[in-house]
């Protein structure tokens, strides 16, 4: 598979999961504040109230994305792809989620963020698939 294919693929999966990941993360991110609300109406106190649930909603969405971008790469047939999964979910972690997840972007913020990912993972499958031994290599 030629880099270029092969960086439209990873890029293509990328920014479904991502957008897909933003999605799942804020309604997480929603069933938490409502379980929250519901612990504090049942007479919990505030400061903990939800504390579980914002824990699960957070390990959850912080999960999803290289666990669904690994399995979507695999779908569309790219193999050898360790290096964009980790890359993009250190992105996911450091730079896009928290900026999407529990605030209001601006629809610029939304473009800005969600190209990141799929420009990161696409050079790290690009670096991989450049350092990866010949032999090892799928052809199609």
């Amino acid at each position: 598979m030629s880099y270029v294919v092969r960086a439209i693929k990873v890029a293509a999966a990328t920014t479904a999961v991502t957008l897909a990941g933003w999605r799942v993360f804020e309604a997480l991110y929603s069933w938490a504040d409502h379980a929250a609300d519901k612990e504090v109406d049942s007479g919990q106190p505030d400061w903990f109230a939800g504390t579980s649930q914002y824990l699960l909603a957070n390990a959850a969405g912080w999960v999803f994305l290289p666990i669904a971008l690994w399995g979507l790469l695999r779908l569309t047939q790219v193999r050898g792809n360790h290096l964009a999964v980790t890359a993009s979910a250190f992105a996911w972690v450091t730079f896009t989620a928290p900026r999407l997840v529990g605030s209001h972007p601006s629809p610029g913020a939304v473009v800005a963020c969600v190209a990141v990912q799929p420009g990161v993972s696409a050079v790290a499958s690009a670096v991989q698939l450049a350092a990866m031994p010949t032999t090892t290599q799928v052809t199609q």
